[in-house]
């Protein structure tokens, strides 16, 4: 008589979803279980509240409004119940697209294999080896895989307007979508030189195009911020003469310790930008990820360094959500001889599905996840892209 059960282990009970439907919903979402490694997404916006519903065909239609940042007008003086003259409600821009739809790879295990573990757990009585390996191989690794993806895809949004997963992966390859009301007054040159001319004043530069800013909505005073990549604020902004000039004059007046040979360091270079005058703060964007496809295993970026973003010091993005169809198809019209666990992760933006079913004569489990989720630009009529490549 066999001391332990595979059938009733933990590990078992992942796939097996008539008895214990809720047991890989609760097991993914505790704590510690699964981590967030790509973070930078999740500081440019927040999960919409409810989803975007789909319709006939499964597609996901949003619209996204957007209206010009003005400072608010001085009040109108009235005699005593005078009324108010009408609020004009124009300049509101909107923009459509649909949210599209994307998977890991997949995991399966076949029935030797599933053999070899039972032996192993009716041996030892444990499965904790069994269940870490598989979190961390296969759910972790395509948690890693949506992060990474949202992360592109805001990135691209925020510096282009547009999405594109052309080059993408292993799936489809197409064009997502373009904010067709985005103002191309909002798109950018550097300024009187290149941001790599050694002769550029970068800070001017961007004195004079965040007052242009402020000064084409009327003497707007919100909190502004400013985005460029790491690789751009070390290697040239950080370089550019007129910043180390800035820097070396701030030490002075502080009283701090500087040498015509010392670098720029960072942190302290932030510390200047609160005494800057006419120059709102630096965001630093770090943002890369791995592309795998049929022929290729490269590194790529949704944020070209060359990009640098004025916008207002909120949210730039939400990040708009349908649930997975595959799920509720399944559930309504499965077949019977697949049995299929489903849990929500990431916030609710990423489905993992564990599957039990027929593949000839034996039984196989298999891992997917899946993610049917993409950012909107919130405030595009107030969202600057310099293109710090082109004079002008």
């Amino acid at each position: 008589m066999q001391q332990f059960d595979f059938n009733n282990s933990r590990y078992a009970k992942l796939f097996s979803s008539k008895d214990n439907i809720n047991f890989l919903r609760t097991f993914l979402n505790k704590d510690g279980v699964i981590h967030t490694n790509y973070t930078w997404y999740k500081t440019q916006g927040k999960k919409a509240s409810m989803p975007t519903p789909s319709d006939i065909d499964g597609v996901a239609s949003f619209s996204v409004k957007s209206r010009k940042l003005e400072a608010a007008p001085l009040m109108h003086l009235r005699a005593p119940l005078g009324d108010a003259p009408e609020m004009d409600a124009s300049g509101i821009e909107m923009y459509t697209g649909s949210i599209p739809d994307f998977i890991g790879y997949k995991w399966t295990e076949n029935a030797r294999q599933r053999q070899y573990k039972k032996e192993i757990f009716e041996q030892f009585g444990n499965d904790t080896d069994l269940i870490q390996a598989w979190v961390r191989d296969v759910v972790q690794v395509g948690v890693n895989s949506a992060e990474a993806t949202l992360t592109n895809l805001t990135a691209q949004l925020m510096t282009k307007a547009s999405m594109s997963w052309k080059g993408m992966g292993e799936g489809i390859q197409m064009f997502l979508q373009k904010i067709e009301a985005f103002p191309e007054k909002n798109r950018l040159k550097a300024g009187t030189k290149a941001w790599t001319d050694p002769e550029c004043k970068i800070l001017t530069q961007m004195r004079k195009i965040e007052d242009k800013y402020r000064d084409d909505r009327g003497g707007y005073e919100g909190a502004l911020v400013w985005k460029m990549t790491r690789k751009m604020y070390r290697e040239t902004f950080l370089e550019n003469a007129e910043v180390k000039e800035w820097y070396k004059n701030w030490c002075i007046a502080k009283r701090i310790a500087y040498t015509e040979t010392m670098s720029v360091i960072d942190e302290d270079f932030t510390k200047t930008l609160a005494d800057m005058t006419g120059l709102s703060p630096i965001e630093i964007v770090v943002e890369k990820e791995r592309n795998k496809t049929v022929s290729t295993d490269t590194f790529v970026q949704g944020w070209d360094n060359k990009y640098v973003v004025l916008c207002p010091a909120t949210d730039p993005v939400q990040y708009r959500w349908t649930p997975i169809i595959d799920q509720k198809v399944q559930q309504d019209f499965g077949a019977k001889n697949i049995d299929v666990n489903w849990a929500s992760v990431v916030d609710g933006l990423v489905t993992v599905g564990n599957y039990a079913m027929d593949n000839g004569q034996f039984r196989e489990w298999q891992t997917k996840v899946m993610m049917s989720a993409c950012p909107v630009l919130n405030d595009f009529m107030n969202h600057c892209i310099i293109d710090t490549s082109q004079a002008g």
